[in-house]
C-alpha cells in the first residue's frame, strides 16, 4: 500500500469527547456530549438512533484511545486529523484532546491541522423546543485576543513535528470569515492575519497557508486579498455556501425539504456545488466527502420532534451505507485530480461528529464499513496525480 506524498485525505475531528471544566460549569460534573449520543431516540420507526460506538463512549484524551484513532486513522488512508479548535476568553477550549493526539508516541504517523472554530459558541446541548440558545461564549476579534491566540499556537502547537504543511506552510482554516468580516471588517481581517504571518516570521517558523472552509460567502470576492489560499466547504449535505447555489426543495438547506432524505441525491447536489465553487473561486477548491447527516441527538427528545424544522431539526439523511459512501468517496477522488492544483486533498465530514450523525469511527450498525471504503479509495495502490 502507497499512499502519494502530494494527495492527503484530511478528516475533520471534532474534540467534544472528554470532560472539559466550562462543560461542566454549563452542563454538570463530568459532561461530555456522549450524554446527548445516548439520549438520542428515534423520531420515527425505522430511524437509526441511539448511534453506538463500536469502542463505547470512549474518553479522547486516554492516551491508549488517542494512539489507537491515530492508527486507525493512518491504516485506512487518512492523513491528516484537522481538528475543530476553539478559544475563548483569551483561552482555548476542548483543547485536552489535541494535546493527546500530538503526545501519543504514534503521532508521527498523521498530521495536524488547525480549524479556528471562530463562530459564538451557544448553549445547544441539546437545543430546547422552544429554540432558545444562550450564548455561553462569544468569539473575540480585537488584537490582544488575537495575539494570546497566535502566541498560544506558536508556543504549543506550530512547532510540532506533525503540522500539516503545503509548500513548508502550516496550514490554518478559518470556519467563519463571514463572522469575522461582519465583525471587524475585510480590512480588519487582512490585518489581523497580517499580524499573524508577522509574529509567525518573528519566532522563526514559516508563514501560513490560509483556508476557508465553512461561511464565507459574504466574502468570496475578497478571499485573495484577504490572504486565503484554498477554499473548501464543512460538509456537502448541508453548507451555508449552498444558499447561493442550490433552491432544490430535496437539499437539506431548503425549508421545503422532505424530512427524511436519501444520500444518494446529495452526492448529486455536492458534486454541482463543487463545480460551481471551482469556477467562481479564483484560488484552489478543494471538495469535502460527508459521512451522513443526523443532527436530532442535539435536539431535546420529545414527541413531535421529527415536525420541527431548523438546525438542529434538518432533515435525516437515510441510505448512507458504506457502499454508497464509497461512491461519494470516488467522486470526490476523481474531482480533485482532474484539477490543475498541485495539491490534490479531499476533506471529510467527519471523523467523530457523531451527534451531527457524520463520522468514520466505527459503530454497532456497519463496524469499520466506512472506513475501508475509504481505504480502498485512496489507499488501493498510489494515487497517480
Amino acid at each position: 500500500m502507497e499512499h502519494n506524498p502530494n494527495f492527503d485525505v484530511a478528516a475533520i475531528y471534532f474534540p467534544s469527547w472528554h470532560v472539559d471544566p466550562i462543560n461542566e460549569k454549563f452542563h454538570g460534573t463530568g459532561w461530555t456530549e456522549w450524554e446527548l449520543v445516548k439520549a438520542a431516540k428515534p423520531l420515527y420507526p425505522g430511524h437509526h438512533q441511539p448511534r453506538v460506538p463500536t469502542w463505547g463512549h470512549f474518553d479522547e484524551t486516554d492516551p491508549e484511545y488517542a494512539a489507537r484513532q491515530i492508527d486507525l486513522a493512518a491504516d485506512h488512508g487518512v492523513t491528516v486529523f484537522h481538528m475543530d479548535w476553539y478559544w475563548y476568553n483569551n483561552a482555548p477550549y476542548l483543547n485536552r484532546a489535541l494535546k493527546a493526539l500530538l503526545d501519543a508516541p504514534n503521532s508521527h504517523r498523521i498530521k495536524f491541522g488547525i480549524m479556528w472554530a471562530n463562530h459564538d459558541w451557544a448553549n445547544i446541548f441539546p437545543m430546547k423546543r422552544t429554540r432558545e440558545k444562550p450564548l455561553m461564549m462569544a468569539s473575540e476579534y480585537n488584537q490582544a485576543a488575537m495575539d494570546d491566540m497566535i502566541q498560544y499556537l506558536i508556543e504549543h502547537f506550530f512547532t510540532h513535528p506533525s503540522v500539516w504543511k503545503l509548500d513548508g506552510k502550516p496550514v490554518f482554516t478559518v470556519y467563519n470569515l463571514n463572522h469575522m468580516a461582519a465583525s471587524i471588517g475585510v480590512e480588519g481581517a487582512k490585518r489581523l492575519f497580517a499580524s499573524f504571518r508577522e509574529q509567525l516570521l518573528r519566532a522563526g517558523l514559516p508563514d501560513l497557508h490560509l483556508n476557508a472552509m465553512g461561511d464565507y460567502f459574504d466574502v468570496e470576492d475578497h478571499l485573495v486579498e484577504m490572504g486565503i489560499a484554498s477554499a473548501t466547504n464543512y460538509q456537502t449535505i448541508w453548507d451555508f455556501t449552498y444558499g447561493k447555489n442550490i433552491s432544490d426543495p430535496q437539499s437539506v438547506f431548503d425549508a421545503r425539504s422532505p424530512k427524511r432524505q436519501n444520500y444518494v441525491k446529495s452526492l448529486d447536489l455536492a458534486q454541482a456545488h463543487w463545480e460551481t465553487m471551482r469556477a467562481k473561486l479564483n484560488i484552489p477548491y478543494y471538495p469535502v466527502l460527508t459521512h451522513g447527516w443526523d443532527s436530532s441527538p442535539r435536539a431535546e427528545q420529545f414527541e413531535g420532534a421529527s415536525q420541527m424544522d431548523g438546525y438542529p431539526w434538518y432533515p435525516v439523511v437515510e441510505n448512507n451505507t458504506p457502499a454508497n459512501f464509497e461512491i461519494a468517496a470516488a467522486k470526490a477522488r476523481d474531482f480533485i485530480l482532474k484539477q490543475p492544483t498541485e495539491h490534490k486533498i479531499v476533506y471529510v465530514n467527519a471523523w467523530n461528529e457523531w451527534t451531527e450523525g457524520s463520522y468514520l469511527l466505527p459503530d454497532e450498525r456497519y463496524g469499520n464499513g466506512y472506513l475501508e471504503a475509504l481505504k480502498r479509495v485512496f489507499v488501493k495502490d498510489k494515487i497517480e496525480v
